[in-house]
């Protein structure tokens, strides 16, 4: 048998391969891509589009080794990863190779020794298609990137850049931005009673039940206002009550399809607060392989991570089945497999996301997994055994109470108020997720299992069913029949009810909320809706927005434009270019979709998108510029005496003298835009021995010389907290990626102190250990904490005893930045 070549994508992969391969193959990585378009544009608009492909730099050796490689093999099999992307790599690699005559092309869906050799057994040719969708998306990419990056740059600032899916993205944040902004708040109250069954002397017997109002004279109410909630109140606190129609059903709940690709980052970031591009990271490195220290090497933990498909492989349904009737019983397995619909632009090219073994239960390998891999195996683990289990079921009770008003000024005559309640009958899959989070949610509701309810679409908090709100998009608290998890009182229809008091009747007065921004979670799950990029692409997509500043990431983790995010998208859209446009987006996915198909010709596609894009953007560069036009202020300039203009740069908002370029004196603003007041403060200038004041810029507040601009001496706001390794003042650091620390201020002094904290210091000491300091934990449940993890205090944030700082320092929430 001669000696066959295996070219992979990863290192890591080639490791795990090597092991279930022969003395006969060698396996050998790529480390991704080794040609792209260079740095220019590389692409000739007028050849049909031609591109110009170089070889990556840096990757001249790796090239070396597998061209020396396969003229030493018979064969050449190349498994780079099953997408687009791998097959470009594929053709790249082939081009390289110098017509070797013996490449095929295989394909692993699993890392696994039955994975290998299928792969193995069934070799294909290099597919044309897929590649030429690849080209068409880099070339579209490259093209609108350099042009439309170019003309941000002339309409706004040098050294933006845009990018065609992502600037797609950037408006959807920005869209629902403005819709926070414009939002009116509208009030509402809710109003709930606590009944009883009435006993013989009509007092309450039984166990009391809540029952909310539903409706008046059998029409809907809004209660507005404070006056309305009153007469209500009142009404329903001299009322009499009988239970009406009593209603009873069972109800079940369907499991969740196995993940694809979209699903797993929306779930992993809202139940593991992962970040898109770190769970496909985590999820590839599961895919290639981890070491459990056993057969001899790596194995694949999960199935290919790119998918939008549901469907799973008919010997991977049979093994979960078998566990499932093993572990659980016969009562968890349903007669049939369920099967899931997987989304209408599924390209269903590979199997959902599971794990390769179910044998491979996370916790028996989790020694041998780091942190992030094991919570995230756990979500696949635990989603594709439960897609397989029995529906849960619930026996689910409704009350519907008449109440009619008796008191002469009543407000309306009769009321209806409703109960529900539930008690779990039968498990069912929710067995599977008893110590970990429940994944099924409402907005999955289109994936439910063949010829039974949508999953998700019980049991979850629903906004009321309310006519069109005048904020489009308001929030209200869960309707009045939302399913409660407690069992109601056996009582009989018609029987009467009494107050239980306290609480008797509550109002409670609600404002309705603005619709909440995009997290990377429901970002994600709305660009699938709208079909804007593809599985793999949506990391990528959310990275880059970020990169850019055009975003940033709030506490919590929801996403706010900057400025600059949306004076990119305001000048975007005001030159009517296509790209900006969600349904053409969604449309050109569809197109390269084809091409991948074969349906469609790559350069046909170009051409039709070229020919519209470039008369669209020359009429665009017509259009005067995007910057705010300069605004006069009554500021005064220091150097020069002239008034200061409010300008705008890509840095944001600041004041510049009217007598530029001849005089070149600036001021930074704040992040709103307006001028702070200056502080006096008792610090002197070590440059100049002038008092210091402070200001507040665009990164927040600083201390500022008052010999400005003679003297531009400028350092960060003391915490008014001593450093505890030297002595000096402990300030808020601004890392190069944008994450604030708190360090030092003698960090870039001659003697440097390197004293470093991740968590905001506050003046201690620390009741336990006796340390200097103690430190404030953000997080759902803030905390105060010693800053020596060794010593393991805490407390909640809520008992944070204040500690006056000095006096000319007052403690301020927008603590000062010093970039590193």
């Amino acid at each position: 048998m001669g000696q066959t070549l295996v070219i992979v994508e990863s290192p890591a992969k080639a490791k795990t391969i090597k092991k279930y391969l022969g003395s006969h193959f060698e396996v050998l990585a790529s480390n991704g891509h080794v040609k792209d378009l260079p740095k220019k544009l590389g692409v000739d608009v007028k050849n049909d589009f031609t591109e110009t492909y170089v070889v990556i730099e840096g990757k001249a050796k790796v090239l070396n080794l597998l061209k020396s490689a396969a003229k030493k093999a018979d064969n050449v099999l190349i498994a780079t990863d099953p997408d687009r992307e791998g097959e470009a790599i594929a053709f790249h690699i082939l081009e390289e190779l110098e017509g070797h005559d013996r490449v095929e092309r295989v394909e692993f869906h699993e890392i696994t020794k039955k994975g290998i050799q299928h792969g193995v057994e069934h070799p294909r040719e290099l597919d044309a298609n897929l590649y030429s969708a690849q080209r068409a998306r880099r070339v579209l990419d490259r093209i609108v990137g350099y042009d439309v990056s170019a003309l941000v740059w002339s309409k706004l600032a040098f050294g933006l850049s845009a990018g065609r899916v992502q600037s797609v993205a950037l408006r959807l944040i920005v869209d629902r931005e403005r819709e926070v902004e414009a939002f009116q708040p509208v009030e509402y109250w809710l109003v709930s009673t606590t009944l009883a069954g009435a006993g013989p002397n009509g007092s309450p017997g039984g166990t009391p039940f809540l029952a909310k109002l539903a409706s008046a004279d059998g029409e809907k109410l809004e209660i507005g206002d404070g006056v309305t909630a009153s007469a209500v109140r009142a009404d329903l606190e001299t009322a009499r009550y009988a239970l009406g129609k009593v209603t009873r059903r069972e109800q079940k709940r369907n499991p969740s399809a196995p993940f694809t690709t979209s699903r797993l980052q929306q779930s992993a970031s809202n139940y593991l607060h992962m970040p898109a591009s770190r769970t496909m990271r985590t999820a590839q490195s599961l895919y290639e392989g981890v070491d459990l220290k056993r057969d001899g090497g790596p194995v694949g933990l999960i199935t290919y991570v790119r998918t939008d498909s549901t469907r799973v492989a008919a010997e991977a349904i049979t093994e979960v089945r078998e566990f499932i009737a093993e572990r659980f019983g016969a009562a968890a397995l349903p007669d049939k497999p369920n099967v899931y619909r997987s989304g209408k632009r599924a390209q269903d090219a590979h199997e959902a996301i599971r794990p390769t073994s179910v044998a491979l239960h996370p916790e028996a390998v989790r020694k041998h997994l780091k942190p992030d891999q094991y919570r995230l195996y756990k979500l696949i683990w635990n989603r594709f055994v439960a897609s397989q289990m029995a529906p849960a079921v619930y026996d689910r009770t409704s009350f519907d109470v008449e109440a009619s008003a008796s008191r002469p000024e009543r407000l309306r005559a009769s009321y209806l108020l409703r109960a529900t309640g539930r008690v779990l009958k039968s498990p069912g899959w929710l067995q599977i997720d008893a110590d970990g989070p429940d994944t099924t949610t409402a907005d999955e509701a289109g994936e439910g299992a063949s010829g039974s309810e949508a999953p998700g679409d019980e049991g979850s908090a629903a906004p009321s069913a309310e006519p069109e709100e005048p904020n489009g998009g308001a929030e209200r608290e869960p309707a009045a029949d939302d399913a409660g998890e407690a069992l109601l009182p056996s009582l009989d229809e018609g029987q009467a009810l009494v107050l239980t008091t306290p609480p008797g009747v509550v109002t409670d007065q609600k404002f309705t909320q603005p619709p909440p921004r995009y997290n990377e979670g429901s970002l994600v799950r709305e660009l699938e809706k709208r079909g804007i990029g593809r599985p793999s692409t949506y990391a990528e997509i959310i990275s880059k927005v970020q990169a850019r500043a055009y975003v940033q990431k709030l506490e919590g983790g929801a996403f706010q434009p900057t400025d600059l995010g949306k004076a990119v998208v305001d000048g975007l859209v005001k030159s009517e270019l296509d790209i900006m446009d969600p349904g053409f987006t969604a449309q050109m996915e569809e197109e390269l979709d084809e091409v991948g198909a074969g349906k469609l010709k790559r350069v046909e596609l170009l051409r039709r998108f070229y020919t519209r894009f470039s008369a669209q953007l020359e009429l665009s560069k017509k259009k005067k510029a995007w910057k705010p036009d300069p605004e006069p202020t009554s500021e005064v300039c220091e150097e020069c005496g002239s008034m200061m203009l409010k300008r705008w740069s890509k840095n944001g908002w600041f004041l510049g003298c009217s007598a530029y370029p001849k005089c070149k004196t600036t001021r930074d603003l704040g992040g709103n835009g307006t001028a702070s007041p200056v502080r006096e403060t008792d610090i002197v200038c070590d440059k100049c021995g002038r008092p210091m004041v402070i200001k507040n810029g665009r990164f927040g507040e600083f201390l500022s010389c008052t010999g400005y601009p003679k003297c531009k001496n400028a350092r960060p706001v003391p915490l008014g907290v001593p450093c505890p390794k030297c002595g000096g003042d402990l300030i808020e650091i601004r890392s190069k990626k944008g994450r604030s620390f708190y360090g030092c201020s003698n960090y870039s002094a001659e003697q440097k102190c390197d004293f470093k904290l991740w968590n905001r210091p506050i003046p201690g000491p620390c009741p336990s250990c006796g340390a200097p300091i103690l430190t404030r934990v953000k997080g759902k449940n803030p905390m105060i904490a010693c800053a020596d993890k060794a010593c393991g205090y805490k407390r909640p944030a809520d008992e944070e005893r204040a500690a006056p700082g000095p006096a000319a320092l007052p403690a301020s929430p927008s603590a000062p930045s010093a970039p590193v």
